[in-house]
């Protein structure tokens, strides 16, 4: 490789800009979280509620506490260097030791530990990677111009199965959404206790010997790629209440912005108070969501 080559590589090194974000609602309680650097972006959806109402940390769910210090860890340790999958098992590491010297709950148990799906877009040198655990969804353009989908996971068809549940329980007792959750939370309990023991159901969680398997894909760090990331509970959007397509909903946070999204959203859960319309657990979820693209410096 010539000097001038060698130049060139230099100059070319991209980043990310933030076009818009977003994150419903504001607050502590809130178990989404994102994370901005110029060469990382990260979205998080925490499991919430956890611990039956019980915390260490002081948040309204430690899954709230959790997803703020692991991004605060991955955005101060990132580093070319290092692969994503060692710095998520260093950073489990890390927050097993910092969620055992919070207060002491002898009712929290293995089972009601917090846990995050994650999500994470690296620039390094020219390439981009994507990584990610869980049900957080990221919609980019590929190099062929079309609009690619990112993230799958088992959880997804366990919530279905949950959802089923629930609305066996509403059509045999005539219960209302809030009675029928209540005696679908057995089946909800059972599902999250085969996170990261059944193939395709990884998360992160504050455990010191967890190595967790990542989604992952990787491409050019090509200038002017957007992608759209979001946790579950903003993709309702397309999944839940058919509001949009992946093409729709990723022109529209470009062009009409994150909150014109939203607001649709937060007006199909109002007008649909009891889930009979569009079948759920939750009748309000955390909504976030980043839309970026990459840039040359």
């Amino acid at each position: 490789m010539t000097v001038s080559n060698l130049k060139e590589r230099d100059t070319g090194r991209a980043g990310f800009r933030v076009v818009d974000r977003l994150t419903d609602p504001e607050g502590d309680a809130n178990a989404d979280w994102l994370g901005v650097a110029e060469e990382c972006v990260l979205w998080m959806d925490g499991a919430a509620p956890v611990n039956v109402g019980q915390t260490r940390s002081g948040y309204p769910s430690d899954a709230a506490w959790l997803v703020r210090r692991f991004v605060a860890h991955f955005l101060a340790s990132v580093d070319p260097a290092r692969q994503t999958r060692e710095l998520v098992s260093d950073i489990q590491a890390r927050l097993a030791a910092e969620y055992d010297a919070l207060a002491p709950t002898d009712a929290v148990g293995r089972l009601d530990l917090p846990f995050a799906c994650f999500g994470a877009a690296r620039l390094v040198d020219d390439t981009l990677e994507i990584t990610g655990a869980g049900d957080c969804v990221l919609l980019y353009e590929t190099d062929a111009g079309d609009l690619a989908c990112f993230g799958h996971s088992a959880v997804s068809s366990l919530e279905q199965q949950a959802v089923t549940t629930l609305l066996e329980v509403k059509a045999r007792t005539g219960a209302s959404h809030d009675a029928a959750l209540r005696a679908t939370v057995p089946h909800i309990l059972d599902n999250q206790a085969q996170r990261n023991r059944r193939f395709g159901y990884d998360v992160v969680e504050p455990i010191g010997d967890l190595a967790i398997e990542l989604e992952r894909v990787l491409m050019p760090a090509r200038p002017g790629r957007r992608l759209l990331a979001m946790s579950d509970g903003f993709y309702r959007a397309v999944d839940t209440y058919h509001l949009f397509s992946h093409e729709q909903l990723f022109a529209a946070a470009f062009d009409s912005g994150l909150d014109h999204i939203l607001s649709r959203l937060r007006a199909a859960e109002a007008d649909d108070p009891e889930a009979r319309a569009h079948p759920r657990l939750k009748l309000q979820d955390d909504a976030t969501a980043v839309a970026f693209v990459v840039e040359a410096r």
